[in-house]
C-alpha cells in the first residue's frame, strides 16, 4: 500500500469548494439564486445544488419556500461561539510570546486598543532590563510602538478626535507631541508593517511592534517585543528580532483567518535612532 508523504498532501478540492459556497452565501444580505450563486463561485449549477442539499440537511442553510433561494440559518453561527470559548486571542498567542521570549531573551507582550489605550493583554518582562509594563496595565498609544501599530487604523476623524479627546502628552524628550509629525510616522507603520518605540514611553527602551489581523483585515492586536538599547541595536533588529516577530505575527493572524492578497507587498525594515 501506497502511503503519501505529508509533503505530498493533495488538498481537498471538495471541502474547498463546499467552504466557497458557504462564504459566498455569508457575503449577501438576501438569499441568492442557484444560477447566481455558480456564477460567482465558478461552478456548475449541478456541483452547486449538490453541495447545498448537504449543507441543508445539516442545517447550515435554508431554502425560500416562495423563491427557491438559498441563505445560511443561523447554526452556523454555534461554531463561532464554540470556538470562542475556548480559543481566545490570548490562548492563540501565548505559544509564541513564550518562544519569542525564550529565544530573544526579550520581553514580549500582546497589546489591544481599550478605550484609545494600550491594555495590555499578556506579558513576559525582560529580566535584563525590567520595565513598567504589567498584565492589564495601559499605555498611552502615540507614545508605544503597540500603540502606533492599533493608531494606524485610525480614519483622519478617529485620529484627530484622539488627539483631541487624549491629548498628546509628553513623557520623555523624544516622546512624538506633534500631530503632523505623529501622522508621519503612522503612515510610516502603514507603509512597513510594523511600529516602533524609540525611548518615547520610557528613557532607556526600545520596542518594534507588529500587528496581528483577523478574518475582517482589521488589527485586532498588537505584539512586541522590547529591551535595552543595547540588546535592541539596529543590526540585531534587522537580522534576528525583526524576523522572528514578522514570522510569528503571520502565523498568528493566519490563525485569527487572516489572509493576505497574493499580491500583497511585504515591509521590509528600515530602523533608525536608538543604538547602533
Amino acid at each position: 500500500m501506497n502511503v503519501s508523504k505529508p509533503t505530498e498532501r493533495q488538498t481537498n478540492q471538495s471541502s474547498i469548494k463546499l467552504l466557497q459556497i458557504m462564504e459566498c452565501l455569508a457575503e449577501q444580505r438576501t438569499p441568492m439564486r442557484v444560477q447566481d450563486l455558480a456564477k460567482k463561485v465558478n461552478m456548475t449549477q449541478a456541483t452547486v445544488l449538490r453541495y447545498l442539499y448537504a449543507l441543508q440537511d445539516a442545517k447550515y442553510i435554508y431554502q425560500d419556500t416562495e423563491t427557491s433561494r438559498y441563505a445560511l440559518t443561523w447554526r452556523v453561527c454555534r461554531l463561532s461561539e464554540n470556538l470562542n470559548s475556548f480559543l481566545s486571542l490570548r490562548n492563540i498567542t501565548t505559544p509564541f510570546i513564550n518562544s519569542l521570549a525564550n529565544t530573544l531573551s526579550l520581553g514580549v507582550c500582546l497589546v489591544v486598543n481599550q478605550n484609545d489605550e494600550c491594555m495590555y493583554l499578556d506579558c513576559i518582562d525582560n529580566p535584563n532590563s525590567p520595565t513598567l509594563q504589567r498584565i492589564g496595565k495601559k499605555a498611552p498609544l502615540h507614545a508605544t510602538g503597540s500603540g502606533k501599530v492599533l493608531l494606524s487604523q485610525y480614519t483622519d476623524l478617529q485620529l484627530k478626535e484622539y488627539m483631541e479627546n487624549k491629548g498628546l502628552t509628553k513623557y520623555t524628550e523624544h516622546t512624538t507631541i506633534e500631530p503632523d509629525i505623529l501622522r508621519e510616522e503612522l503612515t510610516k507603520v502603514r507603509q512597513q508593517g510594523f511600529g516602533m518605540d524609540e525611548q518615547e514611553c520610557e528613557l532607556g527602551l526600545r520596542c518594534i511592534s507588529m500587528p496581528l489581523r483577523d478574518y475582517s483585515g482589521n488589527i485586532a492586536a498588537a505584539m512586541s517585543v522590547f529591551g535595552r538599547l543595547d540588546d535592541m541595536c539596529d543590526q540585531r533588529i534587522h537580522a534576528e528580532i525583526y524576523p522572528a516577530l514578522k514570522e510569528a505575527a503571520a502565523t498568528i493572524s493566519s490563525r485569527l483567518g487572516f489572509a493576505p492578497d497574493d499580491g500583497e507587498s511585504q515591509a521590509q525594515i528600515k530602523t533608525t535612532g536608538g543604538a547602533k
